[in-house]
């Protein structure tokens, strides 16, 4: 919210509430309306601000998306993995806790100055693609955003990351069809 936005609110509660206040300024004690000025430039203030923050958040204009390519790496080597992850809390009388799973892809990429570095991907935001050319693996990292603008923001100015996802080519046949029913008595 731009300065001059909240100067104006300020100033104008506060001419409203002297305006109001010296109208009732014959009807009640000095020390009353001064109060009531008060309390009334307050309230008048907090309305303002309610909804400047509310009109704020109102975009004008179209709101566009763009889905574009942040990188892609080269892979060495990859493979899928499932992750426990959790914490413990203790209190005084109770102690509670949770547990929880996550799959990722790990793998390991040429980086940019020739090394071989380690990274992973969420297998939840990841989609998997076979190669059809002669190209190598690689995992290409996209960036869905939302942009426009809002009552009190200039062009362009509103501009969010919403989604970050991950396309993953492989060769064909490296994924091995594996179905088992296993019925235990």
């Amino acid at each position: 919210m731009s300065i001059m936005l909240i100067i104006m609110m300020v100033l104008g509660s506060i001419c409203i509430a002297v305006c109001l206040g010296y109208f009732y300024s014959e009807h009640m004690p000095i020390f009353e309306t001064i109060l009531f000025t008060f309390v009334v430039g307050m309230l008048i203030l907090l309305v303002a601000v309610v909804i400047a923050f509310a009109t704020m958040m109102i975009p004008i204009g179209p709101i566009t998306t763009d889905d574009s390519l942040e990188s892609t790496i080269e892979l060495i080597a990859l493979n899928d993995k499932t992750l426990l992850e959790g914490a413990m809390y203790e209190g005084i009388f109770i102690t509670s806790g949770y547990i929880d799973t996550l799959s990722i892809y790990a793998y390991y990429y040429k980086a940019e100055n020739g090394s071989v570095k380690f990274g992973k991907i969420l297998a939840d935001s990841t989609s998997i693609y076979y190669i059809q050319d002669d190209s190598p693996p690689r995992i290409e990292t996209y960036h869905l955003t939302e942009s426009g603008c809002s009552l009190y923001s200039f062009p362009d100015e509103f501009k969010k990351t919403v989604k970050v996802y991950y396309k993953l080519y492989i060769p064909k046949d490296s994924i091995s069809p594996d179905i088992r029913l296993d019925l235990e008595s």
